[in-house]
């Protein structure tokens, strides 16, 4: 419950709200309430921003209000790639050079050498490297 005042002209805006304690009407920015001292504003675990004592959540940061600040998880390091891997990614990569280079080549080679058949032959052989190299990548 929050109400707006206005004093005379020229004066601020104060406002007021109810303790949530006692309901007792307390001017916005009062550490304590006037009817029972209960603090009417906490600083925020996470922040240190002030807020209501009644607010779930702080309004700066998001943190829940009344839980300390949330502790950092130790970051855990990845195992080492294994040689298994290492030769994968080597074989993974032949196979992409196969298909790239490969008809490149082809295409560089006199016309009575070029052929359909080795070009789809060089095209298989690509992919087959790559379909073996692609798991050993993974392995760990």
């Amino acid at each position: 419950m929050r109400h707006i005042i206005a004093g005379k002209s020229g004066e601020t805006m104060q406002q007021i709200f109810a303790c949530p304690r006692c309901g007792t009407s307390n001017y916005w920015g009062q550490p304590y309430c006037s009817g029972c001292g209960a603090p009417l504003t906490v600083s925020c675990p996470n922040c240190g921003a002030w807020m209501s004592s009644s607010a779930g959540f702080c309004t700066n940061c998001g943190a829940q209000a009344g839980q300390a600040a949330p502790q950092q998880q130790p970051v855990q390091q990845q195992k080492p790639a294994s040689g298994w891997a290492r030769v994968g990614t080597v074989i993974f990569a032949l196979g992409v050079l196969i298909i790239i280079a490969g008809p490149v080549f082809l295409m560089l080679r006199p016309e009575a050498e070029q052929s359909t058949a080795t070009l789809i032959k060089v095209v298989i052989a690509g992919a087959v490297v790559l379909i073996i190299g692609l798991p050993l990548m993974f392995k760990r």
